[in-house]
C-alpha cells in the first residue's frame, strides 16, 4: 500500500526577494528514509554514493551535495524542476518520474546522511 503525501508550498517576499518553504500536509514533514535509499540508486550517478555531490572541471556542470540537505528544501526542489520553476533538462524527468512518497522519502534518507 502506497502512503499519499500532500506538500504544502508556502511563497513570501520580503525586500524584493522571494523566498518559499514546503512541509508536508500530513505534519510530519518526514518520508521513510529506508525507501529513499532504496530509490537513490537514480540519483548516485550524478550525485556520488552518498550524497558527497560532484564538483566537475571549469565550464561542465557539478553536481550538489545531496547528504544533510534540509528536507523541505529538497522536496521543493524536486517540484521545482517538475514544474519548469528551476531549468534542468535530466532533473526535470527525474523528478517527472517520482510520485510524491517518493520525493518524501529520498528527502528523508539524504537528510540523515553526513
Amino acid at each position: 500500500m502506497q502512503k499519499k503525501v500532500r506538500v504544502a508550498v508556502t511563497a513570501i517576499a520580503l525586500n524584493g526577494l522571494a523566498f518559499s518553504t514546503v512541509s508536508l500536509a500530513d505534519g510530519t514533514n518526514q518520508g521513510d528514509a529506508a525507501a529513499g535509499k532504496a530509490k537513490a540508486a537514480l540519483c548516485m550517478g550524478c550525485h556520488g554514493m552518498n550524497g558527497e555531490g560532484k564538483a566537475m572541471p571549469v565550464g561542465q556542470a557539478s553536481y550538489p551535495r545531496l547528504a544533510g540537505q534540509v528536507p523541505a528544501y529538497f522536496i521543493k526542489s524536486l517540484y521545482d524542476f517538475r514544474s519548469g520553476a528551476r531549468d534542468d533538462v535530466m532533473m526535470a524527468a527525474i523528478a517527472k518520474g517520482l510520485t510524491e512518497p517518493e520525493i518524501a522519502d529520498l528527502a528523508a534518507y539524504y537528510a540523515k546522511l553526513k
